[in-house]
């Protein structure tokens, strides 16, 4: 349809259809098309302006409708979505304003890093709010509650017999505003005015930028400068000539706060990620700066301890309980007298705020990167009415989308995968329902799309072509890495035949680092011999994040030989230090014979000299399982204590004791508490070398008549999770 008449708005048609309200698109249903679903106060407040959003969809061949309605259950609005899906192929949603959330029970191993004790904390702290119940149609879950005092939150179990992976049929985003001190309403309607003008931009993602925050990766600078090599491969454009790349770290300055807000400033900044820690009001950049001066080392200690007792000195007896430890150490009171002086709280509240970027700084930062990556804890948690990722799109700069997790995230998670796809036009929404994760999550607009630094590639046509299986094979040519990254990943989710060993030989023959990564960890999905044999391969690989990630999934498996592997990765790869710390970690999973075998066979042939020290590191990494087992099988042992050490197997799955373990599911004098704890800490046993016993653990338990309804629910919870 020629421009001209797209822009020629057409007369709105509404619709009724279970109160809700539709206004549909203004041009000819195309192959594809969109949903923006709003509350009717927002609607009334802002329809102009979703309109116009509406619009320069349709400039772009993308029919949006708009629905409308004071939305009272999160089931109200995924009805409407699954019907426009099915009947005008939808391709995602945007939620603008209020719209019910979602709050996710027993889904825990959906997520990269969030294990919180769901009987033990409070519902809103330990449910995961995940739009995953609107966007992957095929989890089911099971309606719990709705909230007492957020209104607006509704609790969900994931269902037992449910899909046990992610696979999003649509991409979903939300535009929900902040507690800024500006009217919501407002709020929104500036932003999309400044999306609309994004679109019409023909913006090229050019100009890059990454920053990476004290403690992330360990401080490691082999982890780090792996970026720069992945993302040529990615953004070839980038770097040869037509933009321009920037890499910061948080020991680049002493306070580098503002260096990364100017950073952020800059007109012509596309894409910008952080790998930082975080929380809903708080990026942290960086941490007290290294000291260099006796004066400097008294005043970080003085420091130090002036917010310990702030902390912990809540009480007479605490403050002097602090003191005497301190006095030991050679320090009196006069070092820390000060703590409670309202001047001294004012510097050193001064001081923290050097260095993290807070809630106020964004909105007076104006950002204008026109998306932004957090690769960081809880700046994507919508639930909060004020949260990092909602300031910087309602920010008065460029800021139009960002990716941000709801909850906390791994560090050993890949931040960039399939980055490369928004280079060549995939619409924001494309590239991360490729990527996403329970707490994941696009929020803004969906839809922003780069122009392609190719004009003959266009990633967001051939996503939201319809799927035929020899065309996408022939992706797996392209001389782009992440056209070749989508092609695996479509074969895969359409369940190609031949599929392991596709990816398998991708590894085994790529020259590139991302193609590599997306091949293992694809089959790590299938969890095949395929997968357990190539990590074999996979631990000697150039780019340290699949070295590290090989460590973690050598953990999960649990073969024995793969201990000389990592003995000798550990050994001689010193400056792998994130590497090196996984290793250590992952020493609890196996047995200590075959270990000592593994340290024996492979020091006494290397050149390293503290032979002795690695030794004790990685043995006594090993040996803390003996405690934790003893107190697992130790029926008398205090029933709090034996399940904490029970839920630990969660993050350190020991494959040696798991015929121990079973006995105690199997076993009628043990309490139900401790069978439901232990069935749900095996539930994370998927990879391991003796995943099959736990299966006929939990096949005999749901058959039992004699067990109990709980321990059969929980039963077969984890054996839908272990069966493949």
């Amino acid at each position: 349809m020629k421009k001209n008449v797209l822009l020629t708005i057409a007369v709105l048609f509404c619709f009724s259809l279970s109160a809700q309200k539709y206004v549909k698109p203004s041009v000819k249903q195309a192959s594809r098309s969109f949903a923006i679903i709003t509350d009717t106060k927002t609607w009334k407040h802002c329809k102009a302006e979703l309109t116009a959003y509406q619009q320069v969809l349709a400039e772009e061949q993308l029919p949006a409708f708009i629905v409308y309605k004071d939305w009272k259950r999160p089931e109200e609005v995924k009805a409407v979505i699954s019907r426009l899906y099915d009947k005008n192929h939808l391709e995602g949603v945007v939620f603008v304003g209020n719209i019910p959330i979602a709050m996710i029970r027993k889904a825990q191993h959906f997520t990269s890093a969030f294990k919180m004790d769901e009987k033990k904390f409070p519902w809103v702290e330990s449910s995961v709010p995940s739009d995953r119940f609107y966007d992957d149609f095929s989890l089911k879950f099971d309606y719990l509650k709705q909230d007492s005092v957020h209104r607006n939150y509704f609790y969900y179990d994931l269902a037992i017999e449910s899909p046990q992976q992610i696979h999003c049929d649509i991409y979903s985003a939300r535009i929900k505003p902040v507690k800024s001190g500006k009217d919501e309403y407002k709020q929104i309607s500036d932003y999309l005015l400044k999306a609309i003008a994004e679109h019409r931009s023909g913006n090229p993602l050019d100009h890059f930028f990454s920053y990476t925050g004290e403690g992330s990766y360990s401080n490691s600078l082999t982890a780090w400068t792996a970026e720069a090599f992945t993302l040529r491969e990615q953004f070839p454009g980038v770097f040869d000539g037509n933009g321009r790349a920037r890499f910061m770290r948080y020991n680049m300055f002493d306070y580098p706060k503002n260096w990364v807000m100017n950073m952020m400033k800059r007109d012509e900044i596309d894409l910008a990620i952080f790998h930082e820690h975080g929380t809903p009001d708080r990026q942290y950049i960086s941490s007290s700066p290294v000291t260099t001066s006796l004066a400097e080392h008294i005043d970080k200690v003085k420091l130090d301890g002036r917010s310990n007792l702030r902390r912990w000195g809540k009480t007479p007896e605490k403050v002097k309980e602090f003191y005497e430890r301190q006095e030991k150490l050679g320090m009196d009171s006069t070092w820390f007298c000060d703590y409670n002086d309202p001047k001294q709280i004012e510097n050193d509240s001064l001081m923290d705020l050097k260095t993290g970027i807070v809630l106020t700084d964004v909105t007076a930062m104006e950002p204008n990167a026109r998306m932004v990556i957090f690769d960081a804890c809880y700046n994507g948690d919508y639930r909060e009415d004020d949260y990092i990722a909602g300031r910087y799109i309602f920010s008065q700069g460029k800021t139009v989308v960002a990716f941000a997790n709801s909850v906390n995230v791994l560090q050993d998670k890949m931040a960039n995968d399939m980055l490369g796809l928004l280079g060549m036009g995939a619409r924001v929404g494309q590239w991360a329902q490729l990527t996403n994760i329970l707490e994941s999550h696009v929020i803004g607009d969906p839809t922003l799309r780069f122009t392609s630094f190719d004009s003959a590639v266009d990633a967001s046509s051939m996503l939201s072509a319809s799927y035929d299986e020899q065309r996408v094979l022939g992706y797996l040519d392209s001389k782009y890495v992440d056209i070749q990254n989508m092609a695996m990943y479509l074969l895969y989710h359409h369940g190609y035949a031949n599929v392991s060993n596709l990816l398998k030989e991708k590894y085994l023959n790529s020259s590139s680092w991302m193609v590599r990564y997306t091949a293992i960890s694809l089959l790590e999905k299938i969890g095949d011999k395929n997968f357990d044999d190539l990590l074999n391969k996979s631990i000697n690989d150039p780019y340290e994040f699949i070295r590290r990630s090989t460590v973690n999934w050598m953990g999960d498996v649990g073969r024995n030989e793969y201990l000389p592997l990592m003995v000798k990765e550990y050994a001689e790869n010193f400056f792998s230090e994130r590497e090196r710390f996984d290793i250590a970690m992952t020493m609890r999973v196996f047995d200590n014979a075959q270990l000592q075998k593994a340290l024996d066979k492979v020091l006494i042939q290397s050149y390293v000299q503290d032979k002795d020290a690695i030794s004790k590191t990685l043995l006594k990494e090993n040996e803390m399982v003996k405690s934790i087992n003893e107190t697992i099988l130790d029926s008398s042992a205090k029933p709090g204590y034996r399940m904490s050490m029970i839920n630990s197997l969660k993050n350190s799955n020991v494959h040696p004791t798991v015929p121990q373990y079973v006995k105690i599911l199997l076993d009628p004098s043990e309490s139900d508490e401790i069978r439901v704890a232990m069935l749900q800490a095996l539930a994370w046993f998927r990879h391991s070398i003796n995943r099959q016993q736990i299966v006929n653990a939990c096949q005999l338990l749901m058959n039992d008549d004699r067990v109990s309804d709980i321990v059969k629910s929980d039963a077969a919870r984890t054996y839908y999770r272990l069966i493949k």
